[in-house]
């Protein structure tokens, strides 16, 4: 370990729950070590001693694991009919673009079709955001 450890100190106990709330969050080690209100290397450590496994790669897990979570979340806004959410979910992870404004009208009715025939399958009747 690099810290050492004080005569009779008392370790302070680590809630990995909430470190891994936080890392999902896109927290990094030193940030969570402040807001616990240990050292950086103490939460290393304890993460190999805990864990068994180094910081590095179980914050590439969880932030990952944050990752998967915010898509969802994400699409479940757009295939609600956000047409903003839509239109970038197209432009950042389809490589559309929007070269005027009549090209963004054209993609945010096409989306709502789309998002009304997948209702009209599923039944459901109301889509959110339906412009007029």
């Amino acid at each position: 370990m690099t810290e050492k450890k004080k005569a009779g100190a008392k370790r302070k106990k680590i809630d990995w729950d909430l470190v891994d709330k936080y890392l999902e969050a896109g927290c990094t080690g030193t940030e969570i070590a402040a807001r616990l209100g240990i050292g950086p290397d103490t939460l290393y450590d304890r993460c190999l001693e805990v864990k068994k496994t180094n910081f590095s790669l179980y914050l590439q897990e969880k932030r990952a694991s944050g990752d998967v979570l915010l898509k969802v979340a994400q699409m479940k806004v757009a295939t609600k009919g956000n047409t903003s959410m839509l239109i970038w979910l197209g432009k950042n992870r389809l490589g559309q673009s929007d070269t005027d404004k009549n090209m963004a009208e054209a993609i945010s009715k096409t989306a709502l079709e789309l998002i009304k025939g997948v209702d009209q399958l599923s039944g459901v009747t109301n889509v959110e955001n339906e412009p007029e």
